[in-house]
Order: C-alpha cells, then sequence, then structure tokens
C-alpha cells in the first residue's frame, strides 16, 4: 500500500470503490476530498495499491466557523476495513498539514452511529460532542397550531438583519459544545443566509413584538418519496444568550456578552411558550408539504416537539449522525 497526496480525478476513483454517499451528511463529508488548498487549508491524502487502485482516503480541512478545530474525514473501501488503512491514512493526513494553520488543532468529524467508522474514530481518540437527526415532518402533521396567530408570523427576506442577527445567536448557543467563531452579522449571512449556502426564503414567529423562532428555507431534498423542503429550525429559547443586539460590525459569538445560558427546566413558562412559538411556525411551513429538519440534543425545545410528533407518527427520523471530537 502507497500513500500519496490526493489528486485531480481521484474523487472519481474513489466513488466507484466508496460508492454513493448514503445521504447528504455523508455527501458533504465526502466532498472533503479534493487537491491541496491553502483558502481555507486543506490537505488530502488516499491510500493506493497496485495498478493505481485507490482504497481509502482522509482529509483534514479548516472549519472557519469553528476555528478551535479542524474537520477529519477518513473512508476506506469496505474490503480493507479494519486493516489499518483507516490508521495509516489518518496518521499521514495529520502530518501533510504540519506548518500549515491545522497543525496541532484538535479534529471534529461525522460518523454514523453503530458503524465501522465509528468504532474507529472511537479508537483513535474522538469523543462524541452531539448526536444529530435528521427528520421528517409530515405535511400538516402539527394541524392546525398557530391558526389563531397569523399577527404574529412574518415571511422575511434571509438578508434581514433581525433575521440574522438572531440567526448567529441561536449558532452559537446551540454549538457551545463545539464552540464557533466570533462573526459579524455579515459573516453570518455569509456563511449561513446566502444564496450561496440555497437558502431562499425565511420565515418569523414573534410573541408580543418580539422574535421567538425563525426558519430558514433551502430546496426541496430526494429523500425517495415525494422530496420534502429543508429548513433550518431555530428556537430562540434554544439559542437564548446574555448582552446586548448584535450590531453591523459587532461579533456574535459565544463569550464574554454572548456567554450562553439555559432554563433549568422544560416546566417553566417560558419554555411553554418557546415550545409554542417554535410548534405554530413548523406548522404555517408544513401546512401543504412535508418539511425537514435537522435537531441536536443542543436544541431542547425543537427536540421535545420532535420527540411528540414522532411518537405521534407524524414525523420520523430519516438518518442520524454523531458529532466527535479529540480534544
Amino acid at each position: 500500500m502507497h500513500i500519496r497526496p490526493f489528486v485531480d480525478g481521484d474523487d472519481l476513483k474513489l466513488n466507484t470503490i466508496l460508492g454513493d454517499p448514503q445521504n447528504p451528511a455523508a455527501h458533504m463529508a465526502r466532498s472533503l476530498f479534493r487537491a491541496d488548498a491553502d483558502a481555507p487549508v486543506s490537505r488530502a491524502v488516499v491510500a493506493q495499491v497496485a495498478d493505481d487502485v485507490l482504497i481509502g482516503a482522509a482529509v483534514v480541512a479548516q472549519s472557519p466557523a469553528h476555528p478551535t478545530r479542524a474537520w477529519a474525514h477518513v473512508e476506506v473501501a469496505p474490503t480493507d476495513e479494519r486493516r489499518g488503512v483507516g490508521s495509516a491514512l489518518l496518521s499521514a493526513v495529520r502530518e501533510a498539514v504540519v506548518g500549515t494553520d491545522l497543525e496541532g488543532l484538535p479534529l471534529r468529524a461525522r460518523v454514523e452511529p453503530g458503524t465501522a467508522g465509528a468504532q474507529a474514530a472511537a479508537a483513535w481518540g474522538f469523543s462524541p460532542l452531539f448526536r444529530t437527526r435528521v427528520v421528517r415532518i409530515e405535511a400538516a402533521g402539527l394541524g392546525g397550531l398557530g391558526a389563531d396567530r397569523l399577527e404574529d408570523f412574518e415571511v422575511t427576506a434571509t438578508g434581514s438583519v433581525a433575521l440574522t442577527q438572531a440567526f448567529g445567536r441561536w449558532y452559537a448557543g446551540v454549538n457551545r459544545a463545539d464552540r464557533p467563531a466570533e462573526m459579524t452579522i455579515g459573516q453570518v449571512n455569509q456563511r449561513f443566509l446566502s444564496e450561496a449556502t440555497g437558502a431562499h426564503g425565511a420565515a418569523l414567529m414573534r410573541r408580543a413584538g418580539q422574535i421567538m423562532a425563525f426558519a430558514v428555507s433551502f430546496p426541496a431534498i430526494d429523500d425517495g418519496e415525494d422530496g420534502a423542503t429543508e429548513l433550518t429550525v431555530g428556537s430562540v429559547y434554544d439559542g437564548a444568550v446574555s448582552g446586548g443586539a448584535v450590531s453591523d460590525g459587532d461579533a456574535a459569538g459565544a463569550e464574554g456578552d454572548g456567554a450562553v445560558h439555559q432554563a433549568e427546566s422544560a416546566d417553566t413558562p417560558e419554555f411553554q411558550a418557546a415550545l409554542e412559538d417554535t410548534g405554530a411556525l413548523i406548522a404555517r411551513l408544513s401546512t401543504d408539504t412535508p418539511v425537514v429538519v435537522e435537531v441536536t440534543g443542543e436544541m431542547p425545545v425543537l427536540s421535545t416537539l420532535i420527540d411528540g410528533l414522532v411518537e405521534a407518527g407524524k414525523a420520523r427520523v430519516l438518518y442520524e449522525y454523531d458529532t466527535v471530537a479529540t480534544s
């Protein structure tokens, strides 16, 4: 076996031996395999055997939104698993980042629970940060919830300052296990809400004039059925932060005035109000079409809502993955 840098054309060879990614999260991880780049920094290597046959690849890539860790992804052909190929690839790609901004950084990866990849990650020293569930909510799954609150429902542009401020605080809060960079509202919009990300619509749910929940829509995904609109849904409660408003040029981060706090009990009136607000928002957006949302354990309001819908048969988990990291 020989390990060498990734070159153009290796992606096609890898798809042949690895097969198609099983879900969008796996597709995103696979897309990190590419020739070396310096902005953002990325290094990838492949393992090959005789006749230039590839049997696996590994990459370490910079994550501008989470600069304290670098993304890592390792894949090995099923016929070559548990033979030390993955360990050799990870060691080689760690060596490849020496002398770059990624040298010495802890790593972050996504793994499917219970798989050989998850077992390998644990053996390499990765520990769980949080689990993500990708859930399909059926059309009209929440019935007429929020039908009496049409004055609180607002369709808005993805470039809205109010939306971007709410999104930035929420993102910092629900990612406290993997602390994000401090970002201006311009950076938040560019990285998560711009046309380049696929975001093409947004909506807000207010209470007494204050934004309590938001949703950003993305193109319908192929879920093997009739397709469903993808939503990023955020409850202000889930990402609650202390401090003043973020203004243009100020940072939306997770330290200082942006220190994250959470209410201690789901039985509080605040939690119940947040649950109602978030449910009403999703209900309005899924009246005629199914929607797909991502939820993690760092989102107590959305998790509680999704758990209830799954239990009632109004939603189901399409797939899940764990975000794991080295220290």
